[in-house]
Order: structure tokens, then sequence, then C-alpha cells
């Protein structure tokens, strides 16, 4: 902004030169003072063409321009006022009165001289790069947006206004056109490293990993020495699934900090994520030593543990977590489902049980207690647990859906499509319960409807393969012949697709066993 405010300055007295030589001497010298930056000399001439021609808008304007030099801002302001009622057509004065009440935060006031001048010349970049400032400032992002193409070269010449305008794209989900005027500004070095974090966190906030990532990137090269940059980056490349490139700066960063937690199980995801199970396991491990409190780091170890089939491991992982964090509720939950997976469902039932009595209003415990009573054939305690949460446990779609389906394992067929209508009410996202109630109405021959909850389980989940079959059926019975063998093709497609990635995975876990006892 001080670059453009001097740039009118500037333009200001040279027009003072052209247009009032041959008319006053007073006028020639008093812009000659100015160029010098002799400003008192400079307004004792103006002032002096003024008593030669009290009437003119432009003497009064020049007057306003060398007050603001001198920082006599409300004398000034007063001068372009004054100058404005003795010629309205005549530009300068407008913008300089706006400058300075842009200066001084009054934006309304700005606002309004901006637009007046813009009434009298709409293609003066220098308004549109001032209107886009005020609308910076008062985070009116689509009004600063709209100024960039009348004054591009400016606002890309000038570091402030260049960030505004970009943090203003990427808030209104226009990244194409941020990328280019980012790749411009850190050309230049417009940016700093603050405001490049704040540019990563807004490419984030709209899940473009890769634009946040390549942000962290610059701020390293900035700042070469900071490891929370690199920390930033690593959890930006595991957001963009590049875990292969997120591993080498947390194993840096690892061995600068080989008792930092975070990094730990940021490395563990990374080795996760990569399909590098053992080296996960280790990682999870030491961030278990290095932070025995935090529950959260059992509940990833034990979890990977539990998906390499490794029961036993899982439970004394859990276990010592129980022992050493003061509110091992999710831990307690993660006990019971090993029990569970054991086939130890009594002991899994008392302690969802105990888990519930820690926290009676907390759902997850509700929801795995009534989980294992159903597999245990118990249908109606798993009930009668679903109603105790919904009277003491805060509102979880969760819960309206599991009690739907037990509702309607028990032929409670109305109850159970109002709880399924109620878990969507709650979340409208739950594939799920859509399915479950299109199902449903589908029995009770009520088609189109059934269609349109299929129809949102698909949108919501679009490898849902059974939405896609009960689909299929729908349509037939609607007469539908074509768009039947379409949904059924597709349902055979999907089910094809989850038989082969079972098997992969089968055959992957198959070679660690014999890796691990050859």
């Amino acid at each position: 902004m001080r670059r453009l405010r001097a740039i009118v300055f500037f333009c200001v007295a040279a027009c003072a030169t052209l247009c009032f030589a041959q008319v006053s001497a007073h006028l020639a010298q008093g812009a000659a003072y100015f160029r010098q930056g002799n400003f008192e000399s400079a307004l004792a001439e103006f002032r002096t063409a003024q008593i030669e021609h009290p009437h003119d808008a432009a003497i009064m304007n020049l007057i306003g321009v060398t007050e603001t030099k001198l920082g006599r801002i409300e004398d000034a302001n007063e001068e372009y006022k004054r100058a404005i009622v003795a010629d309205p057509a005549l530009l300068a004065p407008h913008k300089n009165l706006a400058v300075n009440y842009l200066s001084a935060a009054q934006y309304p006031e700005a606002e309004l001289q901006l637009k007046e001048a813009l009434k009298l010349n709409r293609t003066d970049p220098f308004l549109h790069a001032y209107l886009a400032s005020l609308y910076i400032a008062r985070s009116r992002d689509e009004e600063t947006v709209q100024q960039f193409e009348s004054a591009a070269t400016l606002i890309e010449q000038d570091p402030s206004l260049l960030y505004g305008t970009v943090a203003a794209f990427l808030r209104l989900h226009q990244d194409a056109k941020a990328m280019p005027l980012i790749a411009k500004g850190e050309q230049n070095s417009s940016f700093t490293a603050e405001q490049e974090y704040q540019l990563a966190l807004l490419f984030a906030a709209d899940k473009n990993f890769a634009g946040a990532s390549d942000r962290f990137r610059q701020i390293v090269k900035m700042e070469p020495g900071s490891w929370s940059a690199k920390e930033d980056l690593a959890i930006s490349l595991l957001g963009e699934n590049q875990q292969q490139q997120a591993i080498p700066v947390l194993e840096e960063l690892a061995r600068q900090r080989p008792s930092d937690a975070k990094i730990l199980a940021l490395l563990g995801s990374a080795y996760e994520l990569a399909g590098d199970k053992q080296n996960a396991l280790d990682a999870y491990r030491k961030s278990v030593a290095a932070d025995p409190e935090n529950q959260d780091l059992y509940l990833d170890y034990a979890r990977l543990l539990m998906d390499m089939d490794h029961y036993a491991e899982a439970a004394q992982v859990v276990q010592s977590g129980i022992a050493h964090t003061s509110d091992p509720y999710a831990l307690s939950i993660r006990q019971g489902s090993i029990q569970m997976l054991q086939g130890n469902y009594f002991a899994a039932q008392a302690t969802f049980q105990s888990a519930i009595t820690q926290h009676p209003e907390i759902s997850l415990g509700y929801y795995a207690l009534a989980q294992c009573d159903l597999k245990n054939g118990r249908a109606q305690d798993a009930e009668a647990i679903l109603v105790e949460a919904q009277a003491k446990a805060s509102a979880d779609a969760k819960i309206d859906y599991l009690y739907g389906v037990v509702l309607s394992q028990r032929g409670k067929t109305d109850e159970s499509i109002a709880a399924f209508k109620q878990s969507i009410a709650l979340d409208s996202h739950a594939a799920e319960s859509h399915y479950e109630l299109g199902k449903l109405l589908a029995e009770n021959s009520q088609l189109q409807s059934a269609k349109i909850e299929f129809e949102q389980a698909i949108s919501i989940a679009p490898n849902h393969a059974n939405a896609f079959y009960q689909l299929s059926k729908i349509y037939a019975r609607l007469g539908d012949k074509a768009f039947a063998d379409k949904m059924a093709h597709r349902a055979q497609d999907l089910l094809a697709q989850a038989r082969s990635s079972a098997m992969q995975q089968q055959r992957a876990m198959l070679s660690e066993m014999k890796s691990a006892h050859p």
C-alpha cells in the first residue's frame, strides 16, 4: 500500500508542473519543492497560488496532498472535501481522500470515495487495488477477487495485496486461480514463513494436501532448522497419501527427537500406510514408551496388532495402557473388543458394562455391549441396553442405527423404521441407515421410497454392492429391466472386487506368517 500511495503522490506532483507551469510561477515552484521533499515550502507556494485561483479544485487537491505528506491528515481531508465540492468531476481528490480514510481504517468512508472515483474512471488500476486492500481488511473475499483483473499488475507487485488476494481465492475454493499467483509470489520471495503457513492451512482445509505440502516445503526452505515445519510437511504428505515421501522426513525428525511420542506415532502411521507393519509396530512401541500416559498411543499400537491377528499381544498392550492412564475408557472398550474377537463374550460383556458404569454419558460403551449381546444371541438384552443409551447418553446416530437393526431382527418393523429415520436425522451421511431403511420400505412395498434410500446409500458409499443389488430388485419390480440389469451387473462387479481384495490381503498375511516362521 505504501508503494501505491507513493506513486499517486508522485503523479499528482508531476501533474501540477504540467498543468500549471504556464499559469502560476508559484505552482511551478511549489511542485519543485514537493519533488525535493521540502513540503513546508511547497505548501507555502501552493497557498499563494490558491490566493490567485481561490476556486481551483486542482490547487486544493495539491494542498491536501502536501498536508498529508506533513502528517496533517485532518487538514488534508478538509482540502480534499473542498476540492470535491468545487469540482465533483475531478478524480484526484476522491482518490486521495479515500487513501487517507483507508490508512485510518475508516473503511465505509474510504469505500464511498473509491466508488465515487470509479464513476469517473472505471479503468484506473489504483482504484481497484485500493478497493482490494479495503476488502481484504474487511474479509470480503468475493469482492476482493473481483478487483484482481483490473489491478493485476499492481496487486502482484505489492506483497500484502498479493497475499490477501491469494488467501481470498483459496477461501472461495478457487485454487486454480490462486496457484499462479502463489508461484509468482514465491519466485519474488513475497511471502513470509507465517503467510506460507496460513496458505498451507487453507489448502489443507480444502483437502488439497498437495498444495499444502508445497507450502510446507517452502517453509522448510526458508527455515531449514525448523523441526515443526518438517513435522507439518510430513503430516500434509500423509494426508496426500504420499507416505513414502513422509517417511524420510519423519525418520530424520525421530533421530533429532527420539523421545517425541507424536513424531514416533506419525512415523508408525507412515510405515503402516506404506505396508511396513514391523517398522510400524516398532515405532508405535517407542511412542508408547515415550508417553505412557497417552491412551491414544496404546490404541494405535493395539489396533495394528489386532489387524495382524496378534490378539494376545494386543491385549497385553491394552492392559498396560489401562494401568498407566488415568481415564482408560477407550482402552476398556478396546479390551472388550479383543475379548469378543477371542470368543470370550462373557468377559467382553463385563468389560463393556464396567466402561458404561465409568462413563454413562458416552454412547460407545452401550453400542459395544449391544453388539456383544447380538453376537451372543441376546437380542432382547441388546434392545434394553440401547434403550438405556438413548435415555442416558448423548444422541448418537450409531445407537439409533443399531437399535433399528435389533428391532428389525425382533420383528418390530414400524419401530425399526422410526429408529433408522432418527439415525438419518442425526447423521444424513449414515449410509447403512439409508440401506437398512430401504430394505424395510421395500418389504412393505413402498418401492419409490425404498429406491430413494438405496440411491442415498450409494451416493454416500459408491462401492456399496448390497445397495446396488437391492436397487436392481426394485427396478425389476418397477418393470425397468434395463436398469435392473445395470444395477445387478454393478453389484456383481463390486462383489468380485471385494473378493479379490480379500484374497490379496489373505495372501499377504500368509506371506508375513511364513516370513516370521521360516
